[in-house]
């Protein structure tokens, strides 16, 4: 006993000594990428200011007071064992479920979505920050019941963690936000792919799936527009000046970039109003009409180093939970950025969602950083799992 209270004061020790440790990859990539949205915030704003604003630079200076904050996050994650949100999951998936209703009682609403909460100082979007928390609880129940075996996710599991999804994705549904409810499904089934699911788990859940999309449509939940925008995306030459009026422009600015691009501030498309909401979810056309294909595949590379790098972590985690937390952060980015760019070239439909670190919004940038100093969290504790610890698991 004596010999096991030393071993243990050594280990604590150790991983004192260890506790910050970065993955540099992952975080120069996340800082290069979020100075790069930045200026180029300012070159889609400088000339066409959304919004009754008449600084130049508002836009500019609101997303590097976006930037310190998640950076700070970032480094305050690390003063945590990330294997204690573990212990929490269930107050952390109460908390997100009393904000989202927050949403519906109290938020108000942008672009026909009740997504917003005004907190006088500021304003806020949960389901920004619901999609890490929704993550945590996912990972919390998938890494559960460890009699299970261990390379099988059972019927337990799969049914509490859809539960948990489940719930989360309605709610923000209600708002309604079918961007936002797309990415949480897609990161909840990579989720599902980690843990080692059965295929007939799956296919049963795209059968639900697709079962309450008709029930959604039948009861007016999903509504004549949404299906719109998937007409525009198999005949995008529909009503250029309707509903495939976004679509023509964002393609028209990317496309006349060619090469090298107009020149950074010299975006015709983008300074002429042109591409609608060009600082928010069409930054990327921007980037593809002032840089041209080189800095949108600049863009590119740099999202794909830190989609790369959360599922590198997610391989080396020291345990189950840190694993799928670190994949979950990973979809929640691939889907984001697969989306988005996707939708401003034409391969999928338009649903207002943003580019991660890319474009504006404080909800989004933070919620992002957060995810990743939780990554970074797990990278660090990668080779400190004691024994007693894991003894501990197979009870748990």
């Amino acid at each position: 006993m004596v010999e096991f209270k030393k071993d243990l004061r050594i280990q604590e020790k150790k991983e004192k000594k260890l506790r910050i440790k970065f993955d540099f990859i992952l975080l120069s990539s996340v800082i290069l990428i979020s100075l790069f949205g930045i200026l180029m915030i300012y070159s889609a704003t400088r000339f066409s200011l959304p919004g009754e604003v008449d600084d130049p630079q508002y836009y500019m200076k609101r997303q590097a007071l976006f930037f310190g904050i998640g950076l700070a996050l970032l480094l305050l994650t690390q003063l945590i064992d990330y294997r204690k949100l573990k212990k929490y999951w269930l107050l952390i998936f109460g908390v997100n479920i009393v904000f989202l209703i927050s949403v519906l009682l109290f938020g108000y609403e942008v672009h026909g979505s009740k997504s917003w909460l005004d907190l006088k100082f500021t304003s806020v979007q949960p389901s920004e920050f619901s999609k890490i928390f929704m993550v945590i609880s996912v990972a919390a129940v998938l890494s559960r019941w460890r009699g299970e075996k261990e390379s099988k996710t059972g019927f337990k599991k799969v049914f509490f963690s859809l539960l948990i999804s489940f719930i989360t994705i309605i709610l923000i549904m209600l708002e309604p936000d079918y961007g936002t409810s797309l990415i949480f499904f897609l990161t909840y089934i990579g989720m599902l792919f980690i843990s080692g699911a059965n295929f007939l788990y799956f296919l049963g859940i795209l059968i639900l799936t697709l079962g309450g999309l008709v029930f959604g449509f039948k009861i007016g939940l999903i509504k004549q527009y949404h299906l719109d925008r998937l007409l525009v995306l198999i005949k995008p030459e529909v009503e250029k000046e309707g509903i495939g009026y976004n679509l023509f422009q964002s393609k028209l600015a990317i496309g006349s970039g060619e090469l090298w691009g107009k020149g950074l501030f010299l975006g015709k498309q983008t300074n002429l109003n042109y591409v609608p909401e060009h600082h928010t979810d069409f930054i990327f056309s921007v980037i593809g009409e002032e840089l041209g294909f080189f800095g949108a595949l600049l863009a590119i590379i740099l999202l794909t180093i830190i989609i790369w790098r959360c599922f590198y972590v997610s391989s080396v985690a020291s345990d189950r939970f840190g694993s799928l937390v670190s994949g979950g952060v990973g979809f929640i980015i691939l889907s984001q950025v697969f989306i988005n760019i996707g939708m401003t070239i034409g391969i999928m439909p338009i649903i207002g969602v943003p580019l991660p670190f890319l474009s504006y919004g404080g909800s989004n940038l933070i919620s992002v950083f957060l995810g990743i100093g939780i990554v970074e969290n797990v990278y660090a504790r990668r080779e400190m799992r004691r024994d007693y610890e894991i003894a501990y698991q197979e009870f748990y």
